[in-house]
């Protein structure tokens, strides 16, 4: 007010200079111009001397609670001629008051300081917002709705990208659980338990890793809207794991055959048959492995019996020459002897002859098929054998 009357007071003094001037001028009474100047003039003092010099600001209460909403009306008075300001930003007056809404964001107190200014002049008053209990009590309760929904959300998204139904029960559990209904997840969660079934179908594929598994499971995933390209290619490994199954068996089989073949007909042969089938699996095979080392011991037991056999044959042969030379020595020398002295017959005690276990003849070399022992002239007569006509003919 005191503002306006100053500026009334100026604009006639103004008004009164020009009306003196222009008595001045046209030589007219001039005294009422005077009169109205020197009292604006007056008035302007008088304002000037009532226009105060110094901001105010008064604030009621320095400190007050928000409501269940978080929100709190600060109200306040000053001066007409005093600006006020909250961090620079300038506060509407209305007749000397103000009043200023504050939301608090969360459960900690705010403090606001307000400056009314005049000229260079300032002064602050500082006031603390501080959050009710009920606002409180709200913001916990929107904590925990936003836990639970984030715990929803998680739970959803686990669902959506690995559609089972465990976790298709626990996304269903948390969306129950939200205190607001959200339509979005409810239609999600429905698109998920339209999958379950699909994404069962593929895991028993997986599992099973049969054929008819794996066509089942191919027809379902045609209907799939979650994941079907991974689904896919899941189905598509395993049918690359039956493909390969299905080889490792086949050369299982043959490695088995040749490991058979091997024990029935022992033969080096067939021994390095069944050693190069099993070297055409993949991870080897511990039994057929062992049994064809069985193969192999007794290939090597049947070499060291052939070998002392034919050693065996080789020396009896030998020893039948000699015997043979022998007897041909003492028969020469039998027959130049009289016939009144007859010759010891030293033949029958020390020559050494050849039998078989089942024959009826002693031999003086290996003359034909069979297993042959050592043995004395006499030992093979008081046997009852007689002489090979081969060999003693």
């Amino acid at each position: 007010m005191t503002a306006i009357i100053g500026l009334l007071s100026f604009l006639g003094i103004g008004v009164g200079g020009f009306l003196s001037l222009k008595a001045i001028f046209k030589k007219q009474p001039k005294k009422k111009a005077l009169i109205f100047t020197g009292a604006s003039f007056v008035v302007m003092i008088g304002a000037l001397a009532l226009a105060p010099t110094s901001p105010r600001i008064d604030i009621a209460d320095k400190s007050i609670e928000t409501n269940d909403q978080g929100t709190a009306i600060i109200e306040g008075k000053t001066n007409d001629q005093s600006k006020i300001t909250l961090d620079g930003e300038k506060i509407k007056t209305n007749n000397g008051e103000f009043s200023y809404e504050v939301t608090l964001k969360d459960d900690q107190p705010q403090k606001l300081t307000f400056v009314a200014s005049i000229g260079d002049n300032d002064k602050a008053e500082t006031i603390e917002v501080k959050p009710s209990k009920a606002f409180v009590a709200f913001l916990n309760e929107e904590k925990q709705d936003q836990d639970t929904l984030k715990k929803a959300e998680t739970a959803l998204v686990l669902a959506e990208n690995k559609p089972t139904k465990k976790n298709y029960d626990e996304a269903a559990t948390r969306i129950t659980s939200l205190t607001k209904e959200k339509d979005d997840f409810t239609k999600r969660l429905e698109i998920v338990k339209e999958n379950v079934p699909i994404y069962e179908a593929v895991e028993l594929a997986e599992t099973k890793q049969t054929k008819e598994q794996v066509d089942s499971a191919t027809a379902l995933v045609a209907k799939a809207t979650l994941n079907k390209d991974s689904l896919l290619k899941r189905l598509t490994t395993v049918q690359q794991k039956i493909t390969e199954k299905e080889k490792t068996e086949k050369q299982i089989a043959s490695a088995r055959e040749a490991v058979e073949k091997a024990e029935q007909e022992p033969t080096d042969d067939h021994y390095n048959q069944a050693i190069a089938r099993i070297k055409e699996l993949p991870n080897g095979n511990t039994e057929l492995t062992n049994r064809a080392n069985g193969v192999k011991q007794t290939l090597a037991a049947q070499k060291e019996e052939a070998k002392k056999v034919a050693e065996a044959q080789k020396k009896a042969a030998q020893e039948a020459q000699k015997a043979a030379a022998e007897q041909q020595q003492a028969q020469a020398a039998a027959a130049t002897q009289t016939p009144e002295t007859p010759a010891p017959n030293t033949q029958a005690v020390s020559q050494r002859v050849l039998v078989t276990p089942t024959g009826k003849k002693y031999h003086n070399r290996v003359c034909g098929n069979g297993t042959y022992n050592e043995s004395t002239l006499e030992q093979a007569l008081a046997a009852g054998l007689e002489p090979c006509s081969k060999c003693f003919g």
